[in-house]
């Protein structure tokens, strides 16, 4: 095919990329993702998880490319998917979710998600280049509506099954990153029956439902989302990382720094963190030279009363109150402002992966009947109610203050 471009990826292959898909790539928009790192600080500790933004889109478009053939998507439908699959994340920030918690506090007009509908639809030229701006115009070219396309990456379209396709319970994105992520960690927890999954999802009545043959290798992938989020993406230590690194942001801003951190990459946000005077910058260093605080406090949820989940869960909601908290903490066991952090792991998750809880996904039996995945295998309401991650609360701090939090948190929190 002329004009075409062969990319090589690591985890499918070979990729023939053309047409509006090629076209889409190469704007300074898609490229931008070549340098925001898809697992954050990650790295800190699985040296291999360097992959970015830019190869997870590139690997969702490929599937979407497939199943779209595998269900029988006729081709308007086909392109509509692949482009919405293309461009899920192009609204993402720098190191990914790290900064996911302060979008609503600090910029209320912006969030990935929303962010990348606004770029869709040309109300923002995120780079500032020259040929930024062009996604709209290059759409309606081949004859997609930008509206439609920013719809669908909230797994919103007139046809419920080309969202449930894009952002359901077995969907695109999720194939590629648990396995893409598993491969780049080198953990084995995220590893799924691929090519069983892409066979097993057929269109019925209007929605995207599981062949019940397919049921094993469903429940397959439902483990490995959880043990992928106990294990990777909730890890104590990165969260501690992404911890530190965002209070050195929130130093920043509220100093009046770094208020345009959403168009930034990785890069060049910590080189401008760093570059700060201060807690930003001493915070920032740490961070990079991996001297990070220790876990003083790792509670489970079945440690904490319903009135204190309640407390919790309004700090997470209002950074002003968490900074509150944190500052209470510091000056309980005479730490330094910005020498205790305090992190929530499950009102985080419901923000990042709203879909990590959903077993919602419907089975076609051989009776021709459609039942939810719950009333089919036990499995999945097992997981709904698994902890993901084993630790609701983690509060950190240098390790000459970790002893005292131990023996007073609860106390400075709940009292």
């Amino acid at each position: 095919m002329k004009d075409a471009k062969i990319i090589h990826d690591g985890v499918h292959g070979s990729m023939k990329v053309a047409g509006p898909i090629l076209e889409l790539v190469k704007t300074p928009e898609f490229q931008r993702l070549r340098h925001i790192r898809q697992l954050g600080l990650a790295y800190l500790v699985y040296p291999g998880a360097n992959h970015s933004r830019f190869e997870h889109s590139l690997g969702t478009w490929h599937l979407a490319k497939r199943l779209a053939s595998e269900v029988g998507l006729s081709e308007d439908e086909s392109l509509l998917l692949q482009v919405g699959a293309l461009l899920h994340d192009i609204g993402h920030g720098p190191l990914s979710h790290t900064f996911e918690g302060i979008y609503r506090h600090y910029v209320k007009e912006h969030d990935h998600m929303r962010l990348g509908q606004d770029i869709i639809m040309g109300k923002i030229n995120i780079t500032g280049d020259e040929d930024g701006g062009r996604i709209p115009e290059i759409l309606e070219k081949h004859g997609i509506d930008p509206r439609e396309v920013a719809d669908l990456l909230l797994g919103k379209a007139e046809k419920p099954y080309l969202g449930q396709m894009l952002h359901g319970g077995v969907d695109v994105d999720q194939l590629d990153y648990l396995i893409r992520d598993a491969y780049y960690t080198g953990v084995a927890y995220g590893i799924i029956d691929l090519e069983r999954l892409l066979k097993v999802l057929e269109i019925h009545n209007g929605e995207l439902v599981v062949d019940e043959k397919g049921v094993e290798a469903v429940e397959g992938m439902l483990v490995a989302r959880s043990l992928m989020y106990s294990r990777v993406y909730f890890h104590h230590t990165v969260k501690i990382a992404e911890g530190m690194l965002t209070r050195a942001l929130e130093f920043a801003l509220e100093e009046g720094h770094l208020w345009d951190f959403w168009k930034m990459t990785d890069c060049r946000v910590l080189v401008e963190l760093e570059d700060l005077e201060g807690l930003s910058s001493e915070l920032t260093r740490r961070v990079l030279y991996r001297k990070l605080y220790k876990a003083a406090v790792l509670a489970s949820a079945e440690e904490l009363g319903p009135d204190e989940k309640r407390e919790l869960l309004s700090a997470y909601r209002n950074v002003k109150k968490r900074q509150e908290l944190e500052r209470a903490l510091a000056e309980a066991v005479g730490a330094s402002e910005g020498e205790v952090i305090l992190e929530f792991s499950i009102a985080d998750l419901m923000v990042s992966e709203p879909r990590l809880k959903e077993t919602g996904i419907k089975v076609l039996l051989e009776n021709g009947e459609v039942q939810p995945l719950s009333k089919v295998t036990p499995l999945a309401n097992a997981l709904k109610r698994r902890q993901t991650p084993r630790w609701a609360v983690l509060i950190a701090s240098p390790e000459k203050y970790v002893d005292k939090l131990r023996e007073g948190w609860k106390e400075v929190l709940f009292s």
